[in-house]
């Protein structure tokens, strides 16, 4: 199931991925929507593609360096938004951040949403003799 690549709604920070799950989280994510922006920074936005690739590229490093993969997430960030690392109010680039995996925990619950099974059986109504006796009329004077 496809979730849209356009959103109307402002992220709120309730759907908070755990951090051990967030390299998980973008590959899943990418695998429905790669083309939905994940954040915006002045002109640049980064999309799910984008961000797993560079994710890609910096697990091996941040591995190598004994740190866990969530800090691969916060790298890939910065390798996707390079502007970011020079912007010289450390609030704005603590905002950006935030903001990716805010996106990231609310895009995963919206997805988790629309490919869960239905909460109650999908039973359809029978069909009683009189609505049979009306159809079978009207194909009848066809």
């Amino acid at each position: 199931m496809a979730i849209s690549t356009v959103r109307n709604e402002e992220v709120t920070a309730e759907f908070a991925v755990p951090l051990a799950q967030l390299p998980e989280a973008v590959s899943r994510l990418t695998r429905v929507t790669p083309d939905r922006v994940v954040v915006r920074y002045r002109a640049r936005g980064l999309n799910y593609r984008d961000l797993l690739a560079a994710i890609n590229l910096m697990m091996p490093v941040t591995r190598s360096q004994n740190m866990d993969d969530r800090s691969a997430v916060v790298a890939a960030i910065f390798a996707g938004i390079p502007n970011l690392g020079s912007e010289p109010d450390s609030a704005v680039v603590a905002s950006v951040v935030d903001a990716a995996l805010a996106r990231i925990g609310a895009d995963l619950n919206q997805l988790d949403m629309a490919t869960e099974p239905p909460r109650q059986p999908v039973r359809a109504n029978r069909t009683s003799e009189m609505d049979l006796r009306v159809i079978a009329s009207r194909l009848s004077s066809a």
